[in-house]
């Protein structure tokens, strides 16, 4: 049994830092491939590393981090042990992945256009940076800054994150001009949207609730050709006071979905099915409870 655990923990191990690798790539991609070579500073470390760079001639992987080490010093100093492992390895990755995509992928920004820059850059950073979130850890950069600021002056991190980005994007219009400096804001906000609507599709599940006079029929199919559990609840018919099944079960694709649909039909062509959908699911074949 306690081989059996630690293979499990191993191999959830391994899906999270494949994630990381999987999202900081991305990050990198569409830092050298759409956002940098156009001077789109899109908030942040990166937007702060992308000013650096054309500024100083320093390389952008490096600054970001040189920068994040400050970060991630000053924020042990003042918050505590309270980044994890996973944190650091992606703020390595990245850094690397930046500077070493940059040897390799075309000279050129893949185009000239900012508007199609900052749609693809953001696609590809907001995309990448949802996956790493997914796995509880973080690129480093303004989420430090946001929880420092609000260790120190009490400000929330939401707020904290804006003025942070903001800023940057103030540096990015001083530096290049007003032009860069609106398609650098307008960056931060598309890149947000990504990240929230990357997470959302990667975190939610689909809850049913099935209310049906044969519940026993529908929910051994399910167990048995869907492969999911399934909760009884006691339910009686308002109208016709009858007793009913409750049957309570969580989907995560939206084939199974069109599964259970199916045996229902089958089974009971009048049942009533209510379906939600839930962010995060903790639990046998979904992600353990750590």
């Amino acid at each position: 049994m306690r081989v059996k655990v630690d293979f499990l923990r191993l191999k959830s191990t391994i899906r999270t830092y494949a994630t990381i690798t999987f999202g900081v790539a991305l990050v990198a991609v569409g830092l050298d491939l759409f956002l940098v070579p156009n001077r789109i500073a899109a908030g942040g470390v990166s937007g702060m590393a992308t000013i650096l760079h054309y500024l100083l001639h320093v390389p952008v992987g490096a600054t970001m981090f040189v920068l994040n080490a400050i970060l991630f010093f000053i924020a042990l100093r003042i918050l505590g042990l309270g980044f994890g492992i996973k944190s650091f390895y992606a703020v390595i990755t990245l850094s690397l992945f930046v500077d070493l995509f940059a040897k390799f992928l075309p000279k050129f920004a893949m185009s000239d256009d900012l508007i199609l820059a900052v749609i693809f850059g953001d696609l590809l950073t907001g995309a990448g940076m949802a996956l790493v979130f997914s796995t509880e850890a973080s690129t480093g950069g303004t989420d430090i800054i946001a929880m420092i600021l609000k260790r120190l002056i009490d400000l929330d991190v939401p707020k904290g994150l804006l003025l942070v980005d903001f800023t940057v994007t103030l540096f990015a219009g001083v530096s290049f001009g007003a032009r860069i400096g609106m398609y650098s804001l307008l960056a931060v906000i598309v890149n947000s949207f990504t990240i929230d609507a990357v997470l959302t599709g990667v975190a939610v599940s689909t809850q049913v609730m099935i209310m049906s006079f044969k519940g026993e029929r529908i929910a051994k199919r399910i167990m048995r050709e869907i492969g999911r559990g399934v909760t009884f609840l006691s339910g009686r018919g308002g109208y016709s006071g009858r007793k009913m099944d409750v049957i309570l079960t969580v989907l995560r694709r939206r084939r199974e979905f069109a599964h259970l649909k199916k045996i229902v039909k089958e089974e009971d062509p009048n049942a009533f099915i209510l379906v939600s959908h839930v962010r995060e699911v903790f639990g046998k074949g979904f992600k353990p409870i750590e």
